[in-house]
């Protein structure tokens, strides 16, 4: 396969760019396109200077997730956090950037959060300026999501004020791309729980259709992302009528529009 060799490398421990690069007698900017690359192809897990392998199973832990994108994720947050009140009822997804919108929250003070996740859970639990409540049910791991009916008797009889919800890839007008049929039903459900829905996404999930089930969004709805979209990718967001697309500053110096 293409970077076989900086796959290889990586599994045998040599985890940082700038050794990479000694060790295969390429450029650090080399490296990082291939370590890119195989990012996306699921191979590996970006991290702050380098890369790990990803997991044998395929599927991400929300703490792994939570390297990849990680500056974007961080201002995706940033601005999902500015639009919840003091007197909100939040629902939080599960997944590694509604866990850094968690993290923000944790500095509030009156917001009530219901969460379906164990980061965002774990992120909370010494909150003293929430009221935290976690949906009972079955962890669905690694990515930490609490499922099943008891989960689902909880959200039936609730209405949040507004609801992040995370994405392993999304469509313009088909909706969330899910590993799943569970995964799906969840999501669908928190995003009919809540009087409004805010998908928060990084630039790379835009697009992404790899995983065979879809949870529809059921009305209107805000995306979060960052401003590295592709130009289709922003085009088909534009050409969404349902969607309000909310672009954060993928690098630092820009302001988000």
């Amino acid at each position: 396969m293409r970077h076989q060799g900086l796959l290889d490398a990586v599994t045998d421990g040599i985890q940082r760019v700038e050794d990479l690069a000694r060790e295969l007698g390429i450029s650090p900017s080399t490296v990082r396109r291939g370590l890119t690359e195989l990012e996306r192809a699921g191979r590996v897990v970006r991290t702050h200077g380098g890369a790990v392998p990803a997991p044998a199973g395929g599927e991400l832990s929300w703490s792994q997730k939570g390297l990849r994108n990680a500056a974007a994720k961080r201002r995706i947050a940033d601005h999902a956090a500015a639009m919840v009140e003091d007197d909100h009822v939040v629902l939080l997804d599960a997944g590694s950037t509604t866990t850094f919108v968690a993290e923000r929250l944790a500095r509030r003070y009156g917001p009530t959060v219901v969460t379906a996740g164990v980061g965002p859970m774990t992120a909370l639990h010494d909150a003293e300026g929430i009221e935290l409540i976690v949906v009972g049910g079955r962890v669905r791991r690694p990515r930490g999501s609490i499922v099943g009916d008891y989960a689902h008797g909880v959200l039936d009889r609730l209405t949040a004020d507004i609801a992040f919800v995370g994405a392993d890839g999304l469509v313009p007008g088909r909706g969330l791309n899910c590993p799943s049929p569970e995964i799906a039903a969840a999501k669908e459900l928190q995003m009919r729980s809540a009087r409004r829905v805010v998908v928060v996404a990084d630039s790379t999930k835009v697009g992404r259709d790899e995983d065979p089930y879809w949870a529809v969004v059921p009305g209107p709805y805000a995306l979060i992302t960052d401003d590295a979209l592709d130009p289709a990718a922003l085009a088909a967001l534009e050409a969404d009528a349902s969607c309000t697309p909310h672009l954060v500053p993928a690098a630092e110096g820009t302001a988000p529009e």
